[in-house]
């Protein structure tokens, strides 16, 4: 009986400890959400702690620490959800006395673990979302750009990309060829853009090959930063292209740069400020259907017959998200169609973008262009 109490009393206290952890998240979160100045001085100082810390212990795998994590929650989700339904049955069967009483164990510890990923997620991940929004060109005041302005600023871009496609090295099949270290190439190129936005300048983690690049494929989705791991990740079967501004993408974000607007407008000035044309290229390429999509919503019908075109290579190969051939086996192995697969990681993303304040949801990503008209202003127009 004494043990029995004993037991007890370390159940009551074990929740009260978990309520009042739970409090103090939440109260986090009222902060977070108040005060625009704690949250630049929390990204400025105590976020790069964790990235030099945890984020460097981390880099030490050769794996993604991130999608290992992932499914180990994935499990222990799983098998709380057994054991609920276990309770329910058999918690007045004596003769299951013992497993119910690890049953209950187990829920307090899933508690813990839960309460623990919430206070990960809110100070790597939650608070960043309430920072000073990035001002791409403090010289000029906010204005609405024309409807010229943005053809201006297309064009460029295209021009630019069409130049560069034809000092790329190519295998017999078109097929752009890359043979330097991407990865110090990137990095190299962030830290020279550190110069103008100092939260750039620092150690850098790695950049991990995701595991499951198939099912993330299928989420048209080319790289993911997991803020329980400090780790920027990539999808494997993208086609070369892709890869240097995916690459300073999902870095931009272990920085502390957690809008995905914010992070496509890094990646791409860090691409296209680099020394290494191969770069620059991805770069130009990575905004080009964004201004596409703008300009065919903002402009006449006609807006293309004086605007110059895409080369051959941009339109037949240098665009395409994935490497030739890889769809057909991404296809054939898949156990959920890619139709599904994707419209609910749309929706998972556009519901967790909304709930942390961006408004527009997964639209925020082509918002990059609202950027770039105003970087170029005074230079372009």
């Amino acid at each position: 009986m004494a043990s029995s109490a004993k037991a007890r009393r370390r159940a009551t206290e074990f929740w009260l400890f978990a309520l009042l952890y739970l409090a103090g998240i939440a109260l986090l979160n009222v902060i977070i959400w108040s005060s625009e100045k704690f949250c630049d001085w929390f990204s400025e100082y105590v976020f790069p702690i964790f990235l030099n810390t945890y984020g460097r212990l981390t880099a030490l795998f050769p794996f993604s620490v991130g999608e290992i994590l992932i499914v180990l929650g994935i499990i222990l989700c799983l098998l709380a959800m057994f054991l609920w339904i276990f309770l329910l049955v058999w918690r007045k069967n004596r003769r299951f006395a013992g497993f119910c009483r690890f049953t209950r164990g187990y829920y307090r510890f899933f508690t813990a673990v839960f309460l623990n990923v919430a206070l990960v997620m809110t100070l790597n991940c939650f608070v960043l979302y309430h920072c000073t929004p990035l001002d791409p060109n403090p010289s000029v005041q906010t204005r609405e750009y024309t409807n010229e302005e943005l053809l201006t600023l297309r064009n460029y871009i295209v021009n630019q990309a069409n130049a560069l496609s034809e000092q790329m090295e190519r295998d017999e099949n078109g097929l752009v060829v890359y043979s330097g270290d991407l990865e110090a190439a990137c990095i190299k190129a962030m830290k020279k853009l550190g110069a103008t936005y100092p939260k750039l300048d620092g150690w850098y983690t790695r950049v991990k090959t995701l595991h499951f690049s198939d099912f993330v494929s299928q989420m048209y989705i080319g790289g993911y930063f997991f803020p329980f791991s400090m780790e920027a990740n990539v999808n494997g079967n993208m086609y070369i292209t892709n890869y240097p501004e995916v690459y300073c993408h999902e870095l931009a974000h272990t920085r502390g740069y957690i809008y995905e607007n914010e992070a496509n407008f890094l990646s791409f000035l860090a691409c296209t400020g680099s020394d290494d044309p191969f770069l620059q290229y991805s770069g130009y390429l990575s905004v080009i259907n964004y201004l596409e999509r703008d300009c065919t919503a903002n402009l006449s019908e006609n807006w293309q017959a004086g605007a110059p075109a895409w080369n051959d290579y941009i339109s037949s190969v240098d665009l395409a998200f994935l490497e030739p051939g890889a769809w057909e086996r991404i296809e054939e192995d898949a156990l959920i169609s890619t139709e599904t697969v994707e419209a609910v990681s749309d929706k998972v993303t556009d519901t967790s973008l909304k709930v942390n304040g961006v408004e527009s949801g997964i639209a925020s990503y082509s918002e990059v262009v609202a950027l770039l008209l105003a970087y170029y202003d005074g230079v372009l127009y």
